[in-house]
């Protein structure tokens, strides 16, 4: 019984413990939940035990996708996100029962050639993107309503006299919320277009920039489409759903922020490289961007002395917008995606 991971990825590497434990297991598993459990590996197996996954699986990770076909000759099932799967690939594999998505879309998946060959495909609408979105769109409102002053605000003494109504007592400024904004995403992939999906009530404008348009996607939304640069100068608040890798690297730099639009908000939970911290530092400093929500930074965790953490108007958490990692998170995570391999072995 063989799973093949079409990708070297933290997420599927997890997944390949739960499924067959590894002489490496300890270590990885180290890394992966740092401070969340102080015995991971014994969180694993316990969780791996109540799947009642059977002895037995071998578990491969294509590290190059020149061999992705060759693996397949074997396999029971194929464990892919963003990986290309065409029809070349399947007609070596004799054995494919399954083609387990590791998300809600895979579009360099050939669906007609997994037709022919009676492989079945599934899709997971996946937990964390779901956390993710939420957290975003937490941090949008935190920033547009002016949480931050609102509870500042709170601690300090009143002069009013209590009475049964007092509102708005500290006459806190910065509370407007999202609509009527102009919000732009960067970046359109399951996240971002999630988040474009939970903001439609607000009333807000969306627009969006990626490397290539998705016209089906704008008009089921009703969002459009913009360059980097339209995008920055036009929104009041910026949101960043791209991978970080050397393409993205200072994506948003100095030279992006002075062509923001004055005021503009910006809320980061993809990756920290993804945004120059210093240009942002000096941006919030001038007054040229109005405040920032970043769960993530090029660093982590964040320095004591780091100057974000000292910047007017800046929401910091931890890099915890995909949930805390425990066996519930692994029941809603990974869960289904070992139930459904399983299922077919």
């Amino acid at each position: 019984m063989k799973v093949v991971f079409a990708e070297e990825d933290k997420m599927f590497r997890l997944i390949g413990e739960a499924l067959a434990p590894s002489v490496e297991a300890e270590e990885f598993l180290a890394a992966f939940f740092l401070t969340e459990s102080a015995d991971p590996v014994d969180l694993l197996r316990r969780w791996s035990a109540r799947r009642k996954v059977p002895p037995g699986i071998e578990v491969s990770y294509c590290t190059c996708p020149k061999r992705l076909a060759g693996m397949l000759a074997d396999a029971t099932v194929l464990v892919i996100e963003n990986s290309g799967v065409r029809a070349e690939h399947l007609e070596q594999a004799r054995s494919l029962k399954l083609i387990q998505v590791f998300g809600r879309e895979a579009p360099g998946l050939d669906l007609d050639a997994c037709a022919r060959h009676n492989i079945v495909v599934r899709l997971l609408d996946r937990y964390s993107n779901r956390l993710v979105t939420e957290h975003a769109v937490m941090l949008m409102l935190a920033l547009t309503r002016g949480l931050d002053e609102s509870r500042a605000a709170l601690q300090r003494p009143c002069p009013l006299y209590p009475g049964a109504w007092a509102y708005n007592w500290p006459a806190c400024t910065a509370v407007r919320g999202l609509a009527g904004r102009v919000i732009g995403l960067v970046g359109l992939g399951q996240i971002g277009t999630m988040v474009a999906e939970y903001l439609r009530p607000f009333g807000a404008t969306i627009i969006y920039t990626r490397r290539t348009r998705n016209r089906l996607v704008e008009k089921k939304l009703g969002i459009s489409y913009a360059t980097l640069d339209e995008l920055v100068s036009r929104s009041d608040l910026i949101s960043l759903h791209v991978p970080g890798n050397a393409e993205t690297r200072n994506l948003i730099n100095a030279a992006v922020l002075a062509r923001a639009r004055p005021g503009l908000f910006i809320v980061n939970t993809a990756r920290g490289t993804l945004v120059d911290e210093d240009a942002l530092v000096a941006a919030l400093e001038s007054g040229k961007i109005a405040g920032a929500a970043l769960d993530v930074f090029v660093n982590e965790p964040l320095r004591d002395d780091h100057p974000l953490r000292r910047a007017k108007n800046v929401i910091l958490t931890p890099h915890v917008a995909a949930g805390s990692r425990d066996e519930a998170w692994l029941d809603r995570e990974i869960g289904p995606v070992v139930d459904s391999i399983v299922s077919v072995l």
